[in-house]
């Protein structure tokens, strides 16, 4: 497993790692591996929520709009697309309807729009436990305005 991580200041950190168990520990370990590396310790969760209740109101005005922007940005690039997105009140992923692009499941039609636009998504049938997922993909839209307005691009061509 290789994950890339951003420390600050432009700087990443690269992390790789290897685990070798019975079978039936892989997918437990899997989970585990996620938590551990996308979480943030106890201890310094706690130092960022006191940072961030001193942070002025301004700052999260600022950080609203920017993210409204950006949302805005890629919801009209896949309207335009014909990708229908379901546009979320708070978060910084769409889900869009990816049911008119080439593809029994939804992560072949996901490997299609990354084929033809190199733009990436989650098939959304990595988040429902049933069907629900089969017609969509998830974006996300915390980029730097360059890289999303790019994707933005690639993304009106496949209308």
């Amino acid at each position: 497993m290789i994950s890339v991580r951003d420390s600050g200041a432009g700087r990443r950190r690269w992390r790789i790692g290897y685990c070798i168990c019975d079978a039936r520990w892989s997918t437990a370990i899997g989970f585990f591996n996620d938590l551990v590396y996308v979480c943030a310790p106890a201890p310094l969760q706690a130092g960022v929520a006191k940072g961030l209740r001193e942070i002025s109101p301004d700052y999260y005005h600022r950080l609203s709009a920017m993210y409204l922007k950006k949302r805005d940005m890629i919801c009209e690039a896949l309207s335009k697309a014909k990708l229908t997105p379901n546009i979320p009140d708070g978060a910084y992923y769409i889900l869009a309807d990816i049911s008119n692009l080439p593809g029994k499941k939804s992560k072949d039609r996901a490997m299609y729009l990354l084929r033809e636009t190199g733009v990436a998504c989650v098939p959304g049938e990595a988040f429902y436990y049933d069907d629900g997922g089969e017609n969509l993909a998830r974006l996300c839209f915390a980029k730097e305005d360059a890289v999303l307005l790019d994707a933005c691009r690639r993304l009106e061509k496949i209308s």
